[in-house]
């Protein structure tokens, strides 16, 4: 397995500077690459000084000295003498032996050689390579453990592919950045490549070698101090009060244990891990037991009586789920729930843990709980999550309207998500609650009305986060829907982020993260996060819509993208019509599907602002002609940050009007919708202006942007030749059209011709689609 040398370019350059000067000391914790730094920069010239050397006079740097060295204070001068003129790269530098670092000292001081070393942090080297930094005669720097960016990059160069960001977050917080660790985790860790994406295979340990180097690290502790150590990898942070100083101050000097912000823990996380495991079953049960007693933290309370064996308390449990839910570690919270419901704690116990595991996609478990559990007297806000998983989870619509009890705003809010916006607005009970403002502002979005700014939501103590998450989703969609797709990008970049222990909602932010990536044109990201989201894995409501917009993506990738719709198909909820609108984007684009009798749907709906983004797609597929009087209309009464660009859009494509189409282009830009910038940019003739534009848009190979390739195809034919290259027989094509298969084969046979190509197969190279 290789391994390249990567996220280092700030260090190799001062390494580098150094090498035109006197020299550098490089140190660091073991493992963090400070050898590889050395052997990039001087390849060839690194020597190693180690624990054998260190008791020979000049050991380390024998390899750099004559076959015949002198004796005595002869053997110095011989050794200035050799080295004189050169590079002098010592690795371990702190392993020297005296007459070595003398040696080293007197080249650095008289300026006889340039010298570049390394040190490992909390190491004692020999008092004349203390003196090269501590004299001022050389610089020192200090080598960190590489960032998560780098980290993802070494992974993809290593594997030769995209790595799912699990797997990225696994090998990130595992190892800290220190690129030793990192290497022997990789090696005995099981990944597989499905989908194009390299995740992990197996579940997670800590592989034998690993396993050495760490309690080599550890060495030899009395077992007082193992304990500090052990109690920390169960338990940290904790309070440094809680330990006798005598026993923490040794680990400290060996950099075994940290002050952090917010107490003392251990120097590395895979100390814990190793620990954790050198532990019997009896041992760990006592060190939690222990715990649980010293500490306050409810949460962190509930946890160690429950892995001890000691959790007999439901309000206990049930407080710490809440917890748990806050922090977003659903499966925590779930496990604790369960816990406080079997131990007693009856319906406030039954209920969180059916809220739970509805948030958690299990809807079927979440149900049989709201079942056992309900009385007329639930809680509203139970009721309400109650609906939400009758209708998201089970599919169950009719059961999820007509629950007594149903609070008014949820009602309005399951009305908005069938599809029925102006019933929706009906709905609502006209109160000031903010909850009421953002279903509202949900409404107004979609109908084209005005936004103002998203409304604050203050999330209650005893909630779990599914409404917040609710609110966040709407804040995105109205984002999203109004045109503002940098901030759009903002909010579910955040979103996704906060998801490292709560799987359901991380998936189903990398779905919307994919959606935005589609708006903004970065469609290379949007395909490689839509295969993230692992669809098969899915529950059927997040499958669909995850299917819908891979088929599109793939369409607008100038890929075959049929199988994806056909699966969403299969899956397409009755009564889910905005989910409908999905499949139909996605048969406009793969299918050649009119995207008129689309945008007529939207209408009926009266979701004004859904149309205009369609017939803007219209024109996109090179209906401007038959898309600019609707879109002129809706200009006057849908708002957005991009409606008046689409009729722009429209407008100087059917006038042909090159310097609209470069201000409309640049317009776009500045919107952050790059691919319309692009392809608005291909129909002005402005060359590069459209390359320009396109190379923002990784991925993307929609049918405009065929203009760039291939200029001189009617509109028409590129349509046609497009579909042709996706895949479609002329049948197809000519059904899709509502044409005659007789004219799509003139048009192809025209195209090949105009193309200079003879063959179905080269579609997709003379178009730029692959």
């Amino acid at each position: 397995m290789g391994w390249p040398f990567t996220g280092r370019a700030a260090e190799l350059a001062a390494v580098r500077r150094a090498l035109r000067g006197a020299g550098l000391v490089v140190a660091g914790p073991a493992g963090v690459g400070k050898t590889r730094l050395l052997e990039e920069a001087a390849p060839g010239r690194v020597v190693r000084a180690t624990s054998a050397s260190r008791g020979i006079p000049l050991g380390a740097l024998a390899p750099l000295l004559p076959d015949d060295p002198a004796q005595g204070p002869a053997l110095l001068r011989q050794a200035r003498e050799a080295l004189r003129g050169g590079v002098v790269a010592v690795d371990d530098a702190h392993l020297l032996d005296d007459a070595s670092a003398v040696v080293l000292h007197q080249l650095v001081q008289h300026r006889d050689a340039v010298v570049l070393a390394t040190i490992r942090s909390g190491e004692r080297p020999p008092a004349p390579v203390t003196a090269l930094w501590k004299d001022q005669l050389l610089d020192r720097l200090e080598l960190a453990p590489v960032g998560r960016d780098d980290v993802e990059s070494l992974l993809v160069a290593v594997l030769g592919g995209p790595v799912d960001s699990r797997a990225v977050a696994r090998f990130w917080s595992a190892t800290g950045g220190n690129l030793l660790l990192l290497r022997e985790l990789l090696l005995a860790s099981e990944l597989e490549l499905r989908d194009g994406l390299w995740r992990s295979a197996g579940p997670w340990s800590v592989p034998p070698r690993l396993a050495e180097l760490v309690e080599d690290r550890l060495g030899a502790l009395p077992d007082a101090r193992r304990r500090v150590l052990e109690l920390l990898a169960f338990g940290e942070p904790l309070d440094a009060d809680l330990f006798d100083a005598h026993e923490l101050e040794p680990l400290s000097d060996r950099g075994l244990v940290v002050v952090a912000d917010d107490g003392l823990r251990l120097a590395h996380p895979l100390y814990g891990e190793v620990l954790r495991a050198g532990c019997s079953d009896v041992r760990a049960r006592n060190h939690k037991r222990r715990l649980a007693a010293l500490l306050d933290d409810p949460l962190r309370v509930a946890v160690l009586r429950l892995e001890s064996g000691t959790a007999d308390d439901p309000e206990l449990l049930r407080a710490a789920a809440l917890r748990a839910c806050h922090a977003l570690d659903l499966g925590l919270a779930v496990r604790l729930a369960r816990a406080a419901w079997e131990t007693g704690g009856g319906p406030p116990a039954g209920h969180l843990l059916a809220q739970l595991l509805g948030s958690d996609d299990r809807a079927e478990e979440a149900e049989e709980v709201y079942a056992a559990v309900s009385t007329p007297d639930d809680p509203v806000e139970v009721v309400a999550a109650r609906a939400i998983n009758l209708r998201w989870g089970l599919g169950r619509d009719d059961e999820a309207v007509t629950l007594e009890r149903l609070p008014t705003l949820m009602r309005a809010y399951l009305l908005f998500d069938a599809g029925r916006p102006e019933e929706a607005r009906r709905a609502l009970p006209g109160t000031d609650e903010p909850e009421e403002a953002v279903v509202a502002a949900l409404v107004d979005a979609i109908t084209g009305r005005p936004v103002g700014p998203f409304p604050v939501v203050r999330p209650r103590a005893a909630s779990v986060p599914m409404a917040p998450e609710t609110v966040r989703f709407a804040e995105w969609f109205v984002l999203v829907t109004t045109g503002d797709f940098p901030a759009a990008e903002r909010v579910a970049d955040a979103a996704h982020a906060e998801k490292d222990r709560w799987d359901s909602m991380r998936a189903q932010w990398t779905i919307h993260r994919a959606i935005t990536a589609r708006h903004r044109g970065r469609l290379d990201l949007a395909h490689r996060l839509l295969h993230e989201a692992e669809p098969s894995a899915l529950p059927p409501f997040r499958r669909f819509i995850a299917l819908a917009e891979l088929a599109t993506v793939l369409a607008m990738r100038g890929e075959d993208g049929r199988q994806a719709l056909a699966e969403a198909e299969a899956l397409l909820p009755a009564m889910n019509r905005q989910g409908n609108s999905a499949v139909d984007l996605a048969r406009m684009w793969v299918l050649g599907a009119s995207p008129f009798e689309v945008a007529r749907r939207s209408r009926e709906r009266g979701e004004l602002a859904v149309e205009a983004a369609v017939l803007h797609d219209a024109v996109r597929l090179g209906h401007a002609h038959e898309a600019l009087p609707r879109l002129t209309e809706l200009a006057s009464s849908v708002h957005g940050l991009l409606v008046p660009l689409y009729v722009e859009h429209a407008r100087a494509l059917v006038e042909r009007d090159a310097a609209a189409l470069e201000r409309v282009a640049t317009g776009f830009a500045a919107a952050g919708a790059d691919l319309h910038a692009a392809e608005a940019a291909a129909a002005s003739g402005n060359r590069a202006l459209a390359l320009g534009l396109r190379a923002r848009c990784p991925g993307a190979a929609t049918p405009a942007l065929a203009q760039v390739t291939a200029p001189e195809l009617t509109p028409r034919q590129r349509e046609v030749a497009v579909l042709a290259a996706r895949g479609l027989t002329n049948r197809e094509i000519a059904d899709a059209l509502t044409t005659s298969v007789r004219t799509v084969d003139n048009h192809l046979s025209v195209a090949y011709a105009k193309l200079g190509i003879t063959a179905r197969g080269a579609l997709p190279a003379a178009l730029g689609l692959g």
